[in-house]
């Protein structure tokens, strides 16, 4: 490493050409839109950067990386949820790439189904949250143990309480939409 408070050029690009792509797709997942991931994992970078390498274990800045950017998109995603469901939605259908799929039903029910996956994700503690984002992007145990700052063993278990919490927000998420639409048809009647 550099002089003790800083980075040389050569291990920034390093950590940065090793990383920020992955990172950016790990975010992207949770967002729906690239803008956003990429300066959510810029804004990672930069904080990295200005703390320098004393500031994390040698060998570990691509755990603190993804550990800073998830959080990041995770409290994102609950602003985006502090905006109101409909609103996000509307600007999903805005970022999903064309071509996923060509008929336009099919593609409206993709998207409305990622927003309330979005919304269910949204409901969770952040590190259940965050546990869940980093497993389904793709990363191991090892990986997600180090970027949490937990044991390995312990990833399994976490990982199995979110996923069964997340079930919850989402089944009852499902059964309070279809609801809505009764309580509004008494309404309007």
């Amino acid at each position: 490493m550099g002089m003790a408070g800083t980075w040389t050029e050569a291990e920034f690009e390093s950590i940065f050409g090793e990383q920020f792509a992955r990172m950016v797709r790990v975010v992207r997942r949770v967002l729906r839109s690239d803008a956003e991931a990429e300066e959510i994992c810029a804004e990672a970078f930069l904080k990295l950067y200005r703390m320098g390498p004393g500031g994390i274990a040698e060998g570990t800045a691509g755990a603190w990386l993804y550990r800073v950017a998830s959080r990041s998109a995770i409290d994102r995603l609950r602003s985006h949820k502090r905006r109101g469901f409909e609103e996000q939605l509307d600007a999903n259908r805005g970022d999903v790439a064309d071509g996923l799929e060509s008929d336009p039903l099919g593609r409206l029910i993709r998207e409305e189904r990622i927003a309330e996956v979005r919304f269910a994700l949204a409901g969770l503690k952040v590190e259940k949250a965050q546990v869940l984002l980093l497993r389904y992007s793709g990363l191991s145990y090892q990986e997600i143990a180090s970027a949490m700052q937990i044991k390995p063993a312990s990833v399994g278990t976490m990982l199995a309480r979110a996923e069964a919490e997340f079930s919850l927000h989402y089944q009852r998420q499902q059964r309070l939409s279809k609801r809505a639409p009764r309580l509004q048809t008494a309404k309007e009647g």
